[in-house]
Order: C-alpha cells, then structure tokens, then sequence
C-alpha cells in the first residue's frame, strides 16, 4: 500500500495541494519522447480513468491548458460530479497568431474569451488558479492590462488565484518584481537546477506558490532516452550518468522516483507536476512521496547539474 499523499500549503494562496499534482498535456496531445509503448494519447475512458486514479491516490491538484488539444475537454467529463475534490488549473495564450504582439483591448478580450471557452469546457464555474502560458518579456511589458483581466475575472467570480507558467531562470525572476502572479509554474529537475540560485529563495520571501514541471526533463530521465535522435546525444549521456547514479543508491526505487524526490526535497516547491499516460505510470511515480535522499546522493545528482538553455528547454529540441 502507497503511503498517504502529504500536502503543502501554496504560498499565499492558502491552498493545501498535493505534493504530486496531475499534468495532462498527455491527455490531449501525442506528447514527448517517441518510445515504444510511451508515446501516443490515451483514449478519452481511459484518460478519465487515470483521473479518477490520480484522486483515488489523494491527488487534488490538476492542471492543462487551452493548447493542450483535448486535455480540457477530457477533464471536463472526468470531473462531473467532482469539482470540488480539486485545485483545477488553466492557462491563457496571451500572444496573437503567430505569436504576435496585441493591444491592450484586443488582449483584453482575447483572455476573457479564452476563460469562457476554459469554464465551458472544463464544465465549472471557476478556476482555482489561471495562469498566463508561457510568459515572456512583452506578456510583463504588459503587466497593467493583466492585473486588471485577473482583477476583473477574480471579482467576477470566474477565477479564485493568478498564475503564470515559465521557462529558463530570468522571466521568473522578472515576473516576482511584478507581483502580478499567486502561483508560478516553473522547470526543475535533476539537470535543471537553475531556479534553486535565486528564483527560489525569493518566491518564498514573497509568499508565492511554486508548482514545478519537467521534474523528467520530457522524459530525459527515464530510459526514454536512449530513443533520443542523435542531436541530443548530451542529454543521454547524462542521463545514462543519472540512471547509474539512481541503480547504485542502494535504494529500492525507480530512475523517475529518484527525479521526482530530488524535486520535493527542495523546500520552496509546494507541488510537482508528473504528466502520466496511464493508470500504470501513475502508480510507478506515487512511491516516490515516500523515499528520503541520503545527502551523499543529493549531492551526486546536484553535481549532473546542466546549465545549456538550449538542452534544457524541450521546446528547441525538435520532436514534439
């Protein structure tokens, strides 16, 4: 029997969230590395099955996208009759076609419609937290105009928190001075440790709630990556590097339990995000709760730390 989910408090915000939360571009797209058996979207009774799991499991965050093809729609069905079991999260483009600059008004209607379009699909009232997708340097150019959309949308009951998704070390620094965001979603990981310099110490002076992504790397740290295509040949042999690291630890746990624990070790990260296709990759993560590092191995697995954006970021890799 799996020991009981532990739960943390989201910064600010109050929210008491399970330390593994559920990802679920996987659920609406054919996402990450192409390995046999591993690639390719669940069925939709599937997929609600594994959410169904995941609550089972004492999982109460959930968060998906508007991008996430289908994933909104699924959890929709999913979650009839049990919204109020989770934290539900979504996010918002806030660029134009072809990733285009807009107005204030036009941003404006743009994330107001796409909040409609979320309720609506998601089948509920409101959203826990919203979050801006993927922000960038003109998204806090226009910080103004956001305060007032999430202002806007808080007091009309639509959503309860703000939020904002990031890549790389500097915009999540940026986005803190703003204030804008309750909830940030960042990238951490074995290879990934940037965020732990600065980003960290400060999301925790402000009270600001971390969930944290890619704690895989896209499946880097699994043997998913001995099916990587040769540009990315320096991402498998780290991984080779933590694999062997992770079989001689002496510990009855799996590579992805291993990456998993390194990320809840970290104190300022309130819930890590696990994107599972099925009921059985979900069970393989949920140990990982449970498992205390020896120091001694924390500190081998800091040392395969990587400080290359562009190995870092799956978005430059070139597969889907």
């Amino acid at each position: 029997m799996s020991a009981p989910m532990p739960f943390r408090r989201l910064g600010r915000t109050g929210l008491h969230v399970s330390a593994l939360s559920l990802g679920t571009v996987e659920l609406g797209l054919d996402y990450g590395i192409a390995a046999p058996g591993h690639f390719g979207r669940p069925a939709e009774a599937d997929a609600i099955r594994l959410v169904h799991h995941a609550l089972a499991a004492g999982i109460n965050f959930i968060d998906t996208a508007r991008v996430y093809g289908s994933s909104e729609a699924v959890l929709g069905k999913a979650l009839a009759g049990r919204r109020q079991q989770v934290v539900l999260a979504s996010k918002v483009s806030t660029q134009g076609p072809g990733g285009t600059g807009l107005t204030p008004a036009d941003l404006r209607r743009q994330m107001l419609a796409s909040l409609d379009a979320s309720l609506q699909t998601l089948q509920t009232d409101y959203l826990d937290i919203w979050q801006v997708h993927n922000v960038d340097r003109a998204t806090l150019a226009a910080a103004d105009t956001l305060a007032d959309v999430f202002d806007h949308a808080r007091r009309s009951g639509k959503i309860r928190w703000s939020g904002g998704s990031f890549y790389g070390d500097a915009l999540p620094l940026a986005a803190l001075k703003t204030g804008l965001f309750d909830v940030m979603q960042v990238t951490y990981s074995v290879l990934d440790q940037r965020l732990a310099d600065a980003f960290f110490p400060a999301a925790e002076a402000q009270d600001v709630g971390v969930v944290v992504r890619s704690v895989l790397l896209k499946g880097v740290l699994t043997e998913r990556a001995d099916h990587l295509p040769a540009h990315l040949d320096a991402l498998r042999r780290r991984s080779q590097a933590f694999r062997t690291l992770a079989a001689g630890s002496g510990l009855a746990a799996t590579p992805a339990q291993i990456a998993i624990a390194f990320a809840l070790a970290q104190p300022a990260i309130h819930t890590v995000l696990i994107g599972v296709r099925t009921v059985e990759e979900l069970a393989d993560n949920l140990p990982a709760t449970a498992i205390r590092l020896p120091e001694s191995l924390q500190r081998q697995l800091a040392a395969l730390r990587l400080d290359a954006p562009d190995l870092l970021n799956p978005a430059t890799w070139g597969i889907p």
